[in-house]
């Protein structure tokens, strides 16, 4: 009866020393919502998220440094915060372009131990470009509007553009919708109308450029192909 008595009390507390025992965490994964070593504009947002395992199920510290930028939900270059298995953060980048670093630190409050992941973002910054239709003929017909098309402007970054407007030659008209790519225009009368086109990338304030003017000349004939 003593040795079984015996034999349970080993396996009692082996079984608790096991119980009892704290894994440190695991970082599974980072990733960023622009794919692995992303290349973004100045000021914009990559979305992080990070994926971990704990054996304990511990809730999680997690802290995230930056060499440039900012977290939006700290507004600085440092978060930290709690979380359990996955996390998702969104850092803002900076002004200057140049290759940042990025560090993730995890641990669990017991085991003492830190885990670490890093990655680098680039910022990169190219001119947008404006880019208009070729020259083109029209019917004049009386009340019908015209469409300017310059939805084929880009910028290399993928940054979200400003569209500026400007009549230059003919008839002075008022073009609807002047704040974005294809703004409409009623000609009154024939002629040659001539507008440019700059777009703009200033998605921060003060950060940004704008493109160079592109010109678009459109020709209002009437039905016997006369101008005015």
């Amino acid at each position: 009866m003593l040795r079984y008595l015996y034999l349970f009390t080993i396996l009692c507390t082996a079984g608790c020393t096991l119980l009892d025992r704290s894994e440190p965490p695991q970082i599974v994964d980072v990733t960023t919502d622009l794919g692995e070593n992303p290349s973004v504009g100045r000021g914009r947002e990559v979305n992080l998220k990070l994926f971990t395992e704990d054996a304990d199920n511990d809730e999680l510290d997690f802290q995230w440094t930056a060499s440039g930028g900012v977290f939006t939900g700290s507004s600085k270059d440092t978060l930290i915060d709690l979380f359990q298995d996955s996390v998702t953060v969104v850092w803002r980048a900076p002004g200057e372009v140049g290759v940042y670093g990025l560090a993730v630190e995890v641990s669990d409050g017991v085991t003492g131990e830190t885990v670490t992941e890093m990655l680098q973002i680039a910022v990169t910054q190219g001119p947008p470009v404006a880019e208009l239709e070729p020259d083109r003929i029209v019917a004049f017909q009386p009340g019908q509007t015209v469409v300017i098309d310059g939805s084929a402007s880009s910028d290399p970054d993928l940054d979200q553009l400003s569209y500026f407007w400007r009549q230059i030659l003919g008839p002075a008209v008022s073009l609807q919708g002047s704040n974005g790519p294809t703004p409409e225009f009623l000609p009154p009368a024939t002629g040659d109308y001539v507008f440019e086109l700059a777009v703009a990338d200033n998605i921060a304030p003060g950060v940004g450029d704008t493109s160079e003017v592109d010109v678009v000349v459109i020709r209002v004939l009437d039905r016997g192909g006369r101008g005015g």
